[in-house]
């Protein structure tokens, strides 16, 4: 439900495909493919080819199985063969709802669909996976993914599926006398959730994941059923209605807030209602919401109001992780530690401070250790150190984070046991623990919730615990604040001494930028001549990309961060074309073009993946450098050494000269340029300010930022992701100034034992079932004709209903882009080889004009568009060739005679085909397909 800020709506759909039901594992595959698959049992052939609205198609299996099963014609059969009962469990059948956001583009969706699937450990437990992204019809918004699971595993020889995975399976419990799922439905649900949030954060974008629709909306099915459409329209309208009602309840407004927040204000609350068009009415429920008797209001120490609030549920779940934390403190310690510290003293390679920090988290008889570690000071180095000395003396240890992406860090560490906190939560039963060390890093990652539950497990299994993070860089998604808390309560070693930069006056900067020192950090940028104000962004990006050309580092050795998606794309593209201008980049050029985005790459490009990949050995936001390029195979040479050879159509990545801010958390870069446009807050600024080695360079337009203050404040500004314990209440203040007696002393330690027996008992179930709500099937539509593996075409725009019926196809992508600007107002198709216009599949009538160069010394070109006018128009359109005047593209023509000029040829050539009525001999479909008759060739 979308409540004040735009959202994502979760959805997710699990069910199994059963044989009972009339299930056929084949006919569910080559319906999800969009294509053609035959049962070898029943003979029956299924094709859904007809279909063209599949963007995306793949098959996932383990290393160690044979590669043919990577085709779903294989797959899908030896899962008929094996499944003989009449009552089994085909395959797992799934649909995820993706992201629709503007911002996003085919490759992000498959980016993320992949995350979600490595997330669930399908392909790693021995399982098959089909994945099949969907696109909407011109109109909706229902971007989503098919996914189906084989039941069972592959087999060690890697030749047949085995056994049945009934661990894997979902388990149910009773709650309350209702059957709940947990595990697999959950998981799939809350993995969804957890890796959109994480990647729109990874974007830099806004969104976030929602809970499940209170009101969901309806889904419309294929075009054909046009009598629904009217009965749809109005029940959304009543939706809409719907949507009013619930924004009224009080209680859902506050439940949508402090699920991201511990602590709120009224201008949250302002914010969340302001769909509600009746002013009053939007005032009066401001104030039903303040008042409630949820609700507590927050002070500082010396009783002032904070002007926060948060609610008595929140302030529960964080006083009951401080009770256990505290418990959990007093627990057993090494029996090792005068070996241990025999150990660290004996340690090369290691400073100092590195080695008070490993007696901090080692030596310790407290049970809760906590190391805090700037930006460049090493942390990763001493944990590495710490599990390496552990497990040495005997010590078991186990690896948590937040994240994947920090689960392999820790991995790339030495860790060998190593979890999500969510899938170690989950996993619990399964896994030995007692007595163990558990590492938390980017421990100021973890949510509330999740330290609720994770602290119960540590406190019943008698294990410590070192949480490891900076509270200073990005935050949990959900509602935080508790690893500055823990800190501040159990004491932390602090990690200060930055080794990263190479100056002295900017390591003192990098530390001011860590402490939130903001003026300070940017008053020493200033002296040292480090900080440049442009009137204009263009003003501000020319200038730092002439500084980026003249650096003395080469291309691996510097980088430009910014906080945009945008801003990165445009500044990639222009480093990439002024090193094309000045021989830097030269040789054989591949243009990869997908979703409509066109990109080209040379040997010594710099690219940033953006898929993990175990095969590769590559991991999301790894940077490298393009060795050798083909159509078929690019290698590329990582910027940690490792040569990785890959398909470009089928793994993840873009430019690399510039990134966003998230993509660089932990990174280290000699060179470093920050384009700053006016999207910043504190924790973005810090991280950015703190990548670099040798040189920082700030670039500030005064359009975003108009002065050095206005600077400082947009760098400043809060990230509100607090504890609430950090704040007092009313309560808090009364018993301040009340003295203890003997009585109330007697009384606490009681409630201290009876909260002990509570809060090890106490189960948020709410963390590890969901209930899955019946869908409706996904919406399809048609779409242009793409290759599943590899898009032979591009759909650049779509075509309205009121267009004219009349698709323009074209080659060449500068010559599409130049129709756009010229205003051209038409269905635009684009594929990126003249050789593959003939194998676009047209509709039955389609009228096509194809817009070719006007080269008439190449020979080859013109016939190649000619045979592809011919074959068209044996399939059934209605074909005709428009060319600009000789020696021109059509990019030319629009630089030198302008829009105009564009359209006084296009619209008459658009009219002729939109007059040409449907007839059924070929010759009288042709319309002007010769187009060496236009360019004047002797034929």
């Amino acid at each position: 439900m979308k409540i004040g800020v735009e959202m994502a709506i979760k959805f997710a759909r699990i069910e199994f495909l059963r044989r009972s039901e009339g299930g056929d594992s084949c006919r569910k595959a080559a319906y999800n493919a969009r294509t053609i698959v035959k049962n070898k049992q029943t003979g029956i052939r299924y094709n859904f080819s007809r279909k063209k609205d599949n963007v995306y198609h793949t098959v996932l299996i383990p290393d160690y199985v044979n590669q043919d099963f990577k085709n779903i014609q294989t797959l899908m059969n030896e899962v008929e063969r094996t499944e003989t009962r009449e009552n089994s469990k085909l395959l797992k059948d799934i649909v995820i709802a993706l992201p629709d956001e503007k911002e996003l583009n085919l490759e992000h969706r498959i980016e993320l669909t992949h995350r979600i699937v490595d997330a669930m450990e399908w392909v790693q437990n021995g399982l098959g996976v089909q994945i099949d992204i969907h696109k909407p019809q011109i109109g909706d918004k229902n971007w989503h993914v098919h996914i189906l699971v084989t039941t069972r595993r592959f087999k060690e020889n890697g030749k047949e599926l085995g056994d049945k995975a009934v661990d894997l399976e979902a388990k149910f419990i009773t709650v309350k006398g209702q059957w709940r799922i947990i595990k697999d439905s959950k998981m799939i649900h809350e993995i969804a959730k957890e890796e959109t949030n994480a990647y729109f954060a990874e974007l830099g974008l806004p969104y976030r994941v929602d809970e499940t629709s209170e009101v969901p909306g309806k889904h419309i099915g294929p075009r054909r059923i046009r009598n629904l459409i009217n009965e749809v329209l109005n029940e959304n309208e009543l939706r809409k209605e719907a949507h009013l009602k619930i924004i009224n309840d009080a209680d859902v407004i506050t439940d949508s807030i402090i699920h991201y927040k511990s602590i709120f204000t009224k201008e949250d609350v302002e914010k969340a209602v302001k769909d509600i068009q009746d002013l009053t009415a939007r005032e009066q429920l401001v104030q039903k919401v303040l008042s409630s008797n949820r609700i507590l209001e927050l002070y500082h120490d010396d009783g002032e109001s904070s002007k926060y609030f948060t609610t008595i549920e929140v302030r529960n779940e964080e006083t009951r992780i401080i009770r256990i934390a505290n418990k959990i403190n007093d627990q057993v310690y090494y029996n090792n530690i005068y070996n241990l510290k025999s150990d660290i003293e004996g340690l090369a390679n290691v400073s100092e401070e590195q080695k008070q920090a490993l007696r901090h988290i080692l030596l310790s008889t407290s049970g809760v250790r906590v190391l805090r570690g700037r930006a460049g000071t090493g942390k990763s180095y001493v944990l590495a150190k710490a599990h390496k000395l552990a497990t040495n003396r005997g010590q078991k240890v186990i690896g948590l984070a937040p994240t994947h992406k920090a689960v392999s860090e820790l991995r790339s560490k030495g860790y060998t046991e190593v979890y999500t906190v969510k899938g170690f939560l989950y996993n619990r039963k399964k896994i030995f623990m007692q007595d163990s060390l558990i590492v938390v890093d980017e421990a100021g990652m973890v949510g509330t919730k999740a330290y609720a539950e994770l602290f119960r497990v540590v406190r019943n299994n008698n294990c410590q615990l070192i949480l490891a993070g900076d509270e200073k860089q990005l935050a949990s998604i959900e509602r935080g604040g508790m690893f500055e808390m823990l800190s501040n309560i159990f004491g932390s070693h602090v990690l200060v001494n930055i080794r990263r930069q190479s100056k002295n006056w900017s390591r003192k900067a990098a530390m001011e930028f860590a402490e939130s020192n903001i003026l300070s950090g940017i008053t020493l940028l200033r002296q040292n001549n480090c900080v440049r104000f442009d009137n204009t962004l263009q003003d501000s990006m020319s200038k730092l990309i002439y500084n980026w050309s003249l650096s003395k580092f080469k291309p691996h050795e510097k980088l430009v961060i910014t906080v945009r998606n945008k801003d990165v794309d445009i500044l990639n593209s222009s480093i990439r074309s002024l090193l094309k201008a000045n021989g830097t980049l030269k040789g054989k050029e591949y243009r990869r073009s997908i979703a409509g985005r066109e990109e080209s790459y040379m040997v010594g490009d710099r690219i940033v993946f953006q898929t993990n990949d175990k095969d590769l050995q590559i991991q999301n936001s790894e940077f490298a450098t393009l060795t050798s390029v083909s159509k078929n195979k690019f290698i590329a040479k990582t910027d940690a050494g490792k040569k990785v050879s890959f398909d470009p159509s089928k793994i993840q990545f873009k430019h690399g000269y510039a990134s966003t801010v998230y993509k660089v958390q932990g990174a280290s870069i000699k060179d470093v340029y920050v384009l700053h446009n006016g999207v910043s807050n504190i924790s973005s600024s810090y991280v950015a300010m703190t990548r670099y080695i040798e040189n920082l360079k700030l670039y500030c337009n005064k359009e975003a930022t108009k002065s050095i203050n206005s600077l400082i404040n947009q760098l400043s500004r809060p990230n509100e992701k607090s504890a609430s314990i950090t704040l007092k209440t009313a309560h808090d203040l009364e018993k301040e100034r009340t003295k203890p007696t003997v009585f109330s002393k007697v009384e606490n330690w009681f409630k201290s034992i009876i909260n002990d027996i509570n809060d090890r008992s106490h189960v948020n179930e709410e963390y590890y079932y969901f209930t899955a709500k019946p869908e409706e099937e996904a919406k399809v539509e048609k779409v242009q004709l793409k290759d599943i593996s590899t898009p032979l075409f591009m759909h650049i725009k779509e075509q309205r209903q009121y267009d004219y019926d009349v698709t323009i196809l074209s080659a060449e992508g500068k010559t599409i882009s130049s129709f756009q600007e010229a205003g051209i107002d038409s269905r635009m198709v684009y594929s990126s080889n003249v050789n593959n216009l003939k194998y676009y599949q047209p509709f039955q009538g389609e009228k096509i004009l194809i817009a070719a160069n006007n080269d008439k010394q190449n020979k080859e070109y013109v016939s190649t568009i000619n045979e592809a006018a011919k074959v068209l128009t044996s399939k059934g359109a209605i074909t005709s060739i428009v060319v600009p005047s000789e020696g021109e593209d059509f990019n030319e023509m629009l630089k030198n005679k302008g829009a105009t000029a564009v359209k006084e040829l296009m619209i008459p050539e658009i009219m002729k085909l939109i007059n040409t009525q449907n007839v059924k001999t070929e010759s009288e479909q042709v319309v002007k397909t010769d187009i060496a008759q236009k360019i004047g060739l002797r034929r």
